[in-house]
C-alpha cells in the first residue's frame, strides 16, 4: 500500500469542503511546490481559498503541515514567513535536490525531492538510496 490510496482533490474556491474542518479525518498536508505568495497567506492566518483553509486547519489542529517552498532566492519578507511558519509548527522543506547523492539523470533529482517531502510526511517509499555512512570516514585529527 502506497499510503496514497485515499487521495481526493477538490476546487480553490470550495471553502466548504471536508478538509476545511478540523472534524475532516486526515494526518495532514503537503503543499508541493509552495510559492511565494502561498507561503505568505499560510504565515499570516488567511483563508482566501481552500489551501490556506485547510493549511489553517492543519496547524490548529496540530497535524503535519510539509510546506515545500519553490523559489529562489528568497527575500527577507519570505525567510520572515518561512520562520512564522516553522514556530507554528510547519516543516519547511526547500525543493533542493541533493547534488551530493550521486544523482546520474534528472529524474534521480526530482526522485530525491519527493522522497524528502514523503520522509516529512512520514509516508513510507522507496524513491531513493538512503544514506547509511561510510566506514572509516571519521578521521582523528592530530
Amino acid at each position: 500500500m502506497s499510503g496514497l490510496d485515499d487521495v481526493r482533490y477538490w476546487a480553490a474556491g470550495d471553502l466548504a469542503a471536508g478538509p476545511s474542518s478540523g472534524s475532516y479525518p486526515v494526518k495532514g498536508m503537503l503543499i508541493v511546490p509552495a510559492s511565494t505568495a502561498c507561503v505568505a497567506g499560510v504565515a499570516l492566518g488567511l483563508s482566501k481559498d481552500l489551501l490556506q483553509r485547510v493549511a489553517s486547519v492543519t496547524l490548529k489542529e496540530r497535524r503535519r503541515l510539509v510546506v515545500a517552498v519553490r523559489e529562489t532566492p528568497l527575500n527577507g519578507q519570505t525567510l520572515r514567513h518561512l520562520v512564522a511558519l516553522d514556530e507554528a509548527g510547519a516543516v519547511v522543506l526547500p525543493a533542493s535536490p541533493a547534488f551530493y547523492a550521486g544523482a546520474t539523470h534528472i529524474q534521480d533529482l526530482v526522485d530525491f525531492v519527493a522522497g524528502r517531502v514523503l520522509d516529512a510526511a512520514g509516508v513510507p517509499h522507496g524513491l531513493y538510496r538512503r544514506w547509511e555512512g561510510e566506514l572509516g570516514s571519521a578521521r582523528s585529527r592530530d
